[in-house]
């Protein structure tokens, strides 16, 4: 039986979709080390790999669940049409991984591919400490090719990040602008520095490109003009392979770099074509990320930002709900156990209910199992929500 919140929230999906939906494919990339090495330090195994009990960990249950969740609502509800089509880029301890849970052959995916990843990004040549980020230039590189072929546009998704409308749902001219990013980022803040202040890989020059312009969230980036895509992962994919920072790097060091890189490259790239500023990309979110606040970038306001909410919030019709981003509430969720229950069987729940089929595979994770234990106590998340089991919206400040 479908909880009414899930319910809910497919109806607020559907009735979001355009009459008229064209084609695309749609990737997540996500590699393993980086994983690991946020989540405990990443100690290999004696021949390289990370063991099962290892993955688990680095992944966990609220990780893997948004994942899945993602790639649920995308091929079952907002891209169905036969022609797009959901990849997967990830390395091959993240494919053995799946693999060995059936997720490789049973899960979300259209396609996994490990290739690109294992072929490019090793434990010599990209600093795992902190660019977390090195899957996404090598998979956007390929996905380039792919797409290229089939003359579909590009959605990237980030793993932790879950849509609740289609990417022409959101922006305001998804036919016609060449690429689109999250939202804008404050520059000149800890994450920002000047961007000629970063480490740069030894010998390496930086092309004449304009440094002061403002970053970018990565988390989402369509791109209708793939060569600008290739172009933009070619810059940081070479910002990224061999560039090690001596020491053990803190975390404003890390934030600097990743972020620095991750985010301050394709506004240069739109720039030097002349794309920036003439209407060829636009934002899928009109608002800074200005900590701790969120300013609407067009009036200067401060705008309320509740998209770490799963559902749709019927009360609160004006909030911006079509993305949730689990990384806003990664603290929140650590901390609020109750919280971390509800929004676990919401996405086991709409993954079920999208995927059945999954269900004997999902129940061979050792992290899922208080998930499957609720659900089995208590039926719907409405049950949960009366006995105490579970908390609901979590409307705490970011």
């Amino acid at each position: 039986m479908i909880s009414e919140v899930v319910k809910r929230l497919f109806d607020y999906m559907e009735a979001g979709l355009p009459q008229d939906q064209a084609p695309l494919r749609t990737l997540n990339a996500v590699g393993s080390y980086p994983l690991a090495y946020r989540t405990f330090g990443g100690q290999a195994q004696g021949n390289g790999d990370l063991d099962d009990a290892v993955m688990e960990t680095a992944f966990g249950s609220h990780y893997l669940l948004t994942m899945l969740c993602s790639g649920a609502v995308i091929r079952r509800i907002l891209y169905r049409e036969p022609q797009s089509y959901h990849s997967l880029y990830c390395d091959g301890m993240t494919f053995r991984f799946l693999d060995r849970h059936g997720l490789a052959e049973h899960g979300v995916w259209d396609r996994i591919d490990h290739a690109a990843l294992d072929e490019n990004i090793t434990m010599n040549n990209v600093d795992h400490r902190i660019y977390y980020s090195a899957a996404k230039p090598f998979a956007l590189l390929k996905e380039a090719g792919i797409a290229g072929e089939k003359g579909l546009p590009v959605l990237f998704v980030d793993a932790d990040l879950i849509l609740k409308k289609r990417h022409d749902a959101i922006l305001r001219h998804p036919e016609t602008i060449r690429a689109a990013y999250g939202h804008l980022e404050a520059i000149g803040t800890s994450c920002y520095p000047d961007f000629t202040g970063l480490h740069f890989p030894e010998g390496y020059r930086l092309p004449p490109y304009r440094t002061d312009l403002p970053a970018v969230n990565t988390c989402l980036m369509y791109f209708r003009d793939l060569e600008l895509m290739a172009e933009w992962s070619l810059f940081f994919k070479d910002l990224f392979l061999d560039n090690r920072v001596d020491g053990e790097p803190d975390a404003v060091t890390i934030s600097r770099q990743l972020l620095g890189i991750d985010q301050r490259t394709f506004p240069m790239i739109a720039d030097h074509h002349g794309y920036w500023k003439d209407g060829q990309v636009e934002a899928f979110l009109d608002l800074i990320w200005d900590p701790p606040y969120f300013r609407h970038s067009r009036t200067g306001e401060t705008g309320e930002w509740h998209y770490y909410t799963l559902e749709y919030h019927p009360e609160h019709a004006d909030w911006l709900q079509d993305i949730t981003h689990t990384w806003i509430n990664k603290r929140n969720i650590e901390r609020d156990l109750m919280y971390r229950n509800y929004q676990g069987c919401m996405m086991l729940e709409i993954i079920l209910e999208l995927e059945p089929g999954m269900e004997p595979y999902l129940v061979s994770f050792d992290s899922l199992k208080p998930y499957f234990d609720l659900r089995k106590q208590y039926g719907t998340i409405e049950n949960m929500l009366l006995s105490g089991a579970v908390r609901d919206r979590l409307d705490k400040e970011c």
